[in-house]
């Protein structure tokens, strides 16, 4: 069956809101890895080996999803950071349920806001511990947002890691309910985030 033109139309508009939003992320990463002085060092995130894990909770049941399929630049000068961008796709979180991703990938509305982003370029570093002060921006809100972490740092690699509460409701999230119970609203995110050095 060929497909009808409704369909044609939404993902066109689909693929046309993705590349718009990857083209944007894109010209960011390249603005802060290439307009950077001498001084300063370029650290790109190992998607490889970097995680966010999501975890939510209903009166019946918790569960998690996690994305492995992160992309991000941090900017440093020596061992002051000073800027840090973070961006990823909804549909790349995996609770192993196809049923609930697809509904979840529903409640968000994937199709015009696909992607989770941070941007924070004011960090704040004393001995291993790291804060954030940045602005989140998720289905389609933006939102300022503090954000601790540990840091492990080398040589050549860097790695954050910690944990902080997220309200959907602040993001315009509507609750999925069951048995006449909403979700919380309140979900735990996890992340690991390991940057790996750029060589001049």
């Amino acid at each position: 069956m060929l497909p009808t033109l409704p369909s044609l139309v939404m993902l066109q508009q689909y693929w046309y809101l993705n590349f718009n939003i990857m083209k944007r992320v894109l010209f960011c990463i390249l603005v802060m890895s290439f307009c950077v002085s001498k001084a300063q060092e370029k650290w790109v995130l190992d998607s490889e080996n970097s995680f966010i894990t999501y975890e939510a909770s209903h009166f019946l049941h918790d569960w998690s999803g996690t994305n492995q399929n992160i992309k991000g630049v941090l900017v440093a000068n020596e061992d002051v950071f000073q800027k840090i961008a973070i961006a990823m796709y909804i549909r790349d979180f995996d609770s192993r349920n196809d049923s609930r991703d697809n509904n979840a990938l529903e409640i968000l509305e994937v199709l015009k806001f696909p992607k989770i982003e941070f941007f924070s370029d004011k960090i704040e570093k004393k001995d291993q511990q790291i804060k954030f002060y940045g602005s989140m921006s998720f289905h389609g809100i933006e939102v300022n947002k503090e954000i601790d972490a540990e840091s492990v740092i080398d040589s050549k690699k860097l790695s954050f890691k910690g944990v902080f509460d997220l309200s959907l409701s602040d993001f315009g999230v509507p609750l999925p309910s069951f048995m006449m119970r909403k979700m919380e609203d309140e979900v735990v995110i996890k992340y690991e985030l390991n940057f790996q050095k750029l060589e001049r």
